[in-house]
């Protein structure tokens, strides 16, 4: 199983988006998915149309609320759903799983704020609790990727999403000097994994997102790209999704699905390849 978390500092980058092409394009290649909606404040796996569930479905705040209850880790069997095969439409043996940010009622929010991710890590074993899930992800859903929806920011559960879970980060951003000062640092802390004591190796992929393709006759986007490159510690930018004007975004339209020959269709499949690429149990996971 290879967890990868999509991770933007700010929002506006199309990072659910992503992940759900990025879903779509690996279950038609066969693979097992778990989609994870940990952008607990603003969710929005569910809401897309090929993700949505049968019925409705508890999830992480409803997970998280039933272990601070009881202190024994739930079925997460009780907290996830199918995406049926039907939509799917491949002959491929992909599924797609969603484990949505929890059941969106009336008590939803009094259910989130009511968790105090503080005091679950300091006084109730919270990272025993999500290493555990993690065994369940693999043990009784038997996926071979889980794609983690981070919240946007600098915050406790951003750190769950980018450090603990993650055997790779998708970085989206946008490039301007908001999202270079915020991703300074959460870049950094997902390097620092790899030291003791937790010597963790968390692969990066940084992904430019939502840029207009015009012309950069003064070089701005250069120079831009330049900066990030530096102050980020990387040596190329690994995949450019560009602006892409179309109303079906409105409607939230999966386009490795809908549009398939379209550009942007095309760049989700190819960031597709470059995750697939950095897991070493994807029989397309070699490294270029």
């Amino acid at each position: 199983m290879f967890t990868c978390t999509f991770y933007s500092y700010k929002g506006g980058v199309g990072r659910t988006l992503a992940l759900a092409n990025t879903a779509y394009e690996l279950a038609q290649r066969g693979r097992r998915v778990l989609l994870v909606d940990f952008d607990l404040e603003a969710p929005g796996i569910d809401t897309f149309e090929l993700l949505a569930p049968p019925a409705p479905c508890r999830g992480v705040v409803d997970y998280v609320g039933e272990y601070r209850n009881t202190l024994s880790s739930p079925d997460v069997r009780k907290f996830v759903y199918r995406v049926p095969r039907k939509r799917i439409e491949s002959n491929e043996p992909g599924e797609i799983w969603v484990m949505p940010s929890g059941l969106r009622d009336a008590t939803y929010s009094l259910r989130l704020g009511d968790i105090d991710w503080k005091d679950l890590y300091e006084n109730r074993d919270g990272y025993l609790l999500f290493e555990d899930l993690k065994a369940q992800w693999a043990a009784s859903l038997q996926v071979d990727y889980v794609l983690v929806d981070s919240r946007t920011g600098h915050t406790n559960v951003g750190g769950i999403c980018t450090r603990q879970l993650p055997d790779l980060v998708v970085v989206l951003f946008f490039p301007n000097d908001q999202n270079l000062l915020g991703l300074e640092g959460v870049v950094a802390e997902i390097r620092a994994e790899a030291e003791a004591p937790r010597e963790k190796e968390i692969s990066l992929l940084f992904v430019m997102s939502n840029v207009p393709d015009l012309d950069d006759e003064d070089r701005i986007l250069d120079d831009t790209i330049r900066e990030f490159r530096e102050r980020l510690g990387f040596e190329r930018l690994d995949q450019w999704i560009h602006r892409y004007d179309s109303l079906r975004l409105l409607s939230q339209s999966v386009f490795t699905k809908d549009r398939p020959r379209s550009r942007l269709a095309e760049e989700y499949r190819r960031l597709t390849d470059l995750i697939a690429q950095r897991n070493p149990a994807d029989p397309e996971g070699t490294q270029e």
